[in-house]
């Protein structure tokens, strides 16, 4: 070990003890080329004029200190990297360097805050507060461009500017964005700020946008964003101008009954128009594909929940066949659920005919028990009656264990239950003490915690 550390001192020793002059002729040979290199590059900026474009840099001749120097690559080792290179690479860094400051410091400056974030969230909710409208109008001069309305923060205060602004200050606004009204009421952020405009304004504004958007209605239904639009009009719009938007979609209403966003809109005819009797008959007229839809669903009930009945008896009577299916529809079942609460008595008794006939199968499906629950709920004494007298019947395995058992049958039973009266209870009761525990499933234990909870109460 001590041997080793010797040799590494005499081997450092040794480098140290080395001739010095060979040190100092390599530091003369440094000072010199940078001493040159330093000549070089004040001589290259005394002569060369920087160029005023790419293409004059491509064009433009290279300028060489010395008329016996070789233009890059140099032949000479020694002279290549400290005289060469940089009168070749410099001359052009420079140009370039002046070309892009020309450009960048004469054009005037462009501000897009919706791209550089002028306006975060912070500086929002600091102008959101201000009280002075016109101030906040006067210092955000870009505001009133429709690009701004397509940024999440600057949409705020333009809406907000809106709503506390004066009439004067409103109209310039107005003025700002008319021209990007359908653009804007497609976009993600901009549609609530033609939103804002419909509520706030009077039926002037509210006349000049209907005007600018109605060629654009249909495509507006269809959009995610633009319906919100058309149902704000729907609000706001004078009656005759309400007609005027029905008769331009109605060839349409069929396909936007089945539209995701469209329905919507349709909705909102029913909900505010009075001439939109005319859905009830194009709802008749495709009540099996409509009932049945995710979306068309939703216009059904609508329908059965704003006209009365007396306008809906040819709806009714088409229903009324389809209820023994559309029990079992995921959609459907609403539709029939609608028609226990609010239908016709027909439509309730031949719901509750099918079922009681088919109690077992209905109650553990997982959308027709929906339907069993709100019939049991409405159901008469002698409905219920007969329902208990059809689960007590002897047969095996045991109609009632069967439905205690069943993860939706179980919920039924519960509700079936709190239906009976003490007779029954007591009936029920004596048929279930009759079953082992170990015949009783998870869904069956929640019942027995039911009926404990009951009978403690």
């Amino acid at each position: 070990m001590q041997e080793t550390e010797q040799s590494e001192k005499n081997m450092i020793g040794s480098l140290l003890d080395e001739d010095e002059s060979e040190c100092s002729e390599f530091r003369s040979s440094i000072t010199k080329s940078q001493q040159h290199s330093q000549s070089v590059n004040n001589s290259l900026y005394q002569t060369i004029q920087p160029a005023k474009s790419f293409k004059d840099v491509k064009e433009s001749p290279l300028v060489l200190d010395d008329p016996g120097q070789q233009e890059f690559p140099s032949n000479d080792p020694n002279n290549f990297y400290f005289t060469v290179q940089p009168a070749f690479i410099q001359q052009r860094q420079h140009s370039m360097s002046y070309e892009f400051h020309q450009y960048m410091v004469s054009q005037s400056s462009i501000y897009y805050p919706y791209q550089d974030g002028y306006f975060s969230q912070k500086r929002t909710k600091r102008m959101q507060s201000s009280t002075d409208s016109e101030q906040t109008i006067v210092n955000l001069p870009f505001l009133l461009q429709s690009q701004q309305c397509q940024d999440q923060y600057a949409s705020l205060i333009i809406q907000q500017s809106f709503i506390q602004g004066n009439d004067f200050q409103r109209d310039k606004i107005f003025k700002a964005l008319i021209d990007d009204l359908p653009l804007l009421s497609k976009h993600k952020f901009g549609n609530y700020v033609i939103q804002k405009i419909i509520e706030n304004s009077n039926q002037n504004l509210r006349t000049l946008i209907f005007e600018q958007l109605h060629p654009y209605l249909i495509d507006m239904c269809y959009d995610k964003f633009g319906c919100r639009v058309i149902q704000k009009l729907l609000e706001f719009i004078q009656n005759h101008q309400k007609i005027q938007l029905i008769q331009s979609i109605k060839s349409q209403v069929l396909n936007l009954i089945f539209d995701q966003c469209g329905n919507h809109v349709i909705q909102k005819i029913i909900d505010l128009a009075s001439e939109a009797e005319f859905i009830i008959d194009i709802v008749t007229n495709n009540v099996d594909h409509i009932v049945s839809h995710p979306y068309g669903c939703r216009i059904a009930q609508k329908c059965l929940e704003i006209f009365p009945n007396q306008k809906l008896q040819q709806l009714y009577i088409s229903l009324i066949p389809l209820c023994e299916r559309l029990q079992f529809c995921q959609y459907g079942n609403y539709i029939v659920q609608h028609m226990i609460t609010q239908g016709p008595p027909k439509g309730f008794e031949v719901i509750g005919k099918f079922v009681k006939a088919r109690i077992l199968e209905v109650s553990q499906d997982k959308y027709a028990s929906n339907v069993a629950q709100k019939y049991i709920t409405l159901a008469s004494d002698e409905d219920i009656a007969s329902i208990c007298k059809i689960l007590m019947n002897n047969c095996v395995p045991p109609m009632l264990l069967i439905l205690i058992n069943n993860q939706f049958g179980n919920y039924v039973m519960q509700n079936f239950y709190s239906k009976c009266n003490d007779k029954q209870k007591e009936i029920i009761q004596i048929q279930i003490n009759k079953y082992e525990e170990h015949q009783f499933t998870q869904f069956g234990r929640h019942f027995l915690q039911f009926l404990a909870r009951c009978q403690s109460c």
